[in-house]
């Protein structure tokens, strides 16, 4: 795949930000009056011209494109009138200008610091008497790759040859665009903890395939999809597949799960292990209170706590319906009684929703969701006993407890499952439908209120059939 065929751009529309209007105005008069002396001797005098004695105004101001380094604005002019930008990061620090004449004004800026927020305010002026500019707001792209930073990330998981699958794919939700095989993980898995964290993907764990047997991994490779790099990180003290693994602050941690095939032999037991990948070195943290001891659980990192829920009982396989949620900072879990799901199961796909202040939709409520998984009792990895469920929990944060959303049109075991805030959609993709049967289908629902919602097949399906597998986007 060329870099064409990979990029993609979007207009953002930066909302008016009032701060520029009183900002360094002893700047402003100064940085404008060299640009009105340049026009002065460039055009001639405003008067000798003959020019319009009444001051421009602006009709529409916005920015009209964005990338990691740049940004275009454009705006329009009551009548012809030269133009200029004053912009900066923390408030005006430089300055451009146009020597031209124009109704309509489109000047890029450059040599910006990628993922920072800018103010800038646009003039149309020859008159230094007349400064009234229109403030824009704006934020450059962490890289100038939108649909990697939007984008869903499909990685890891059981194929229709019941051996791992090796391609990384990404969905596009914006544009409904699947790019297949974007990469390829250095060691194939299945039952993975994986995490963002930093705008890096982290594989960790999970079971590999050796021949004919299943074995669980200690490997931890992680992808920088801006840089398209894959880096080999130190090993887990001991393996991990089928935890929780959640990205909070600086560090990522990873909540029980078991250290073998059979979980009735090498379940975690009340400990988490974590690490700053800075520093290369996990560590392993036993809680003063009660870890569940399950494998398979759903999970995620929201507000500073791990939330888990369901998994499989340790001792006999058994599908759990109970929930916790793990603190780092205190390396306890909580002692309120947190909500449990109906019905209890394990393997199920799971997505803590959390709009940003950027984000087109941030007054969304946030979200804990529990989605498919199986109710039938097995202690093996992979499972050889499945039933499939179609039933789906909604917690929102703040409120007594999970309420059951509407069904998935099919009943799917380890699906993942994702959300776009671009969108505002709630995506489910694959799973297996029956016992070693994967699907290719992806379903999605509104984020505005999933749980009066309706799910709706998409028309693009996977690139290929996959269950146990994890669905991330990197900037949450």
């Amino acid at each position: 795949m060329n870099d064409d065929e990979f990029k993609a751009r979007t207009i953002e529309s930066p909302k008016p930000d009032p701060v520029l209007k009183n900002t360094n105005l002893n700047l402003y008069n100064i940085i404008l009056y060299i640009i009105l002396l340049l026009f002065s001797y460039c055009n001639g005098s405003p008067l000798t011209q003959g020019r319009d004695a009444e001051t421009a105004k602006i009709k529409l101001a916005y920015v009209s494109a964005l990338s990691s380094g740049t940004a275009t604005l454009t705006w329009e002019c009551t009548s012809s009138r030269p133009g200029a930008v004053l912009y900066g990061k923390a408030g005006i620090e430089a300055a451009a200008f146009s020597l031209q004449d124009s109704k309509i004004h489109t000047m890029t800026l450059r040599n910006l610091q990628s993922d920072t927020d800018y103010v800038a305010s646009v003039f149309c002026t020859d008159q230094i008497e007349s400064l009234e500019g229109i403030p824009l707001a704006f934020k450059t792209w962490v890289s100038d790759f939108p649909n990697r930073t939007r984008g869903l990330w499909l990685i890891g998981g059981i194929g229709t040859d019941s051996h791992p699958v090796p391609q990384i794919d990404l969905y596009d939700p914006v544009t409904s665009t699947w790019y297949p095989s974007v990469t390829t993980q250095p060691t194939p898995r299945a039952y993975a903890n994986v995490v963002s964290h930093k705008e890096k993907i982290y594989i960790i764990g999970g079971l590999e395939r050796q021949g004919a047997a299943w074995v669980a991994s200690r490997k931890v490779e992680v992808y920088d999809p801006y840089a398209d790099v894959w880096i080999e990180f130190a090993g887990l003290p001991v393996a991990n597949q089928g935890g929780v693994v959640a990205s909070i602050e600086d560090a990522i941690y990873i909540v029980s799960g078991t250290t073998t095939t059979d979980m009735t032999t090498g379940t975690v037991l009340n400990s988490v292990v974590g690490m700053v990948p800075e520093s290369g070195v996990w560590n392993n943290y036993t809680s003063p209170t009660p870890v569940f001891a399950r494998v398979d659980m759903t999970g995620c990192g929201l507000g500073g706590s791990i939330l888990i829920s369901g998994g499989r009982f340790y001792l006999d396989g058994t599908p759990q319906s109970t929930s916790d949620a793990y603190v780092p900072s205190v390396n306890s879990t909580t002692s309120a009684g947190e909500p449990a799901i109906n019905p209890g199961r394990h393997g199920a796909a799971g997505v803590c929703i959390r709009p940003k202040p950027t984000d087109a939709y941030p007054t969304d409520p946030e979200w804990f969701t529990v989605l498919g998984g199986s109710t039938g009792t097995a202690t093996t990895q992979p499972a050889a006993f499945l039933v499939p469920s179609n039933r789906t929990d909604f917690y929102q944060i703040g409120t007594a407890g999970f309420v059951g959303g509407p069904v998935l049109p099919a009943s799917l075991y380890y699906p993942g499952a994702q959300a776009s805030y671009e969108t505002r959609k709630l995506y489910v993709m694959g799973g297996a439908s029956s016992l070693n049967v994967p699907s290719d289908v992806v379903y999605s629902i509104n984020l505005q209120n999933p749980i009066a919602g309706a799910w709706n097949p998409e028309s693009q399906k996977m690139p290929v059939p996959r269950y146990a597998h994890k669905v991330v986007r990197i900037d949450r």
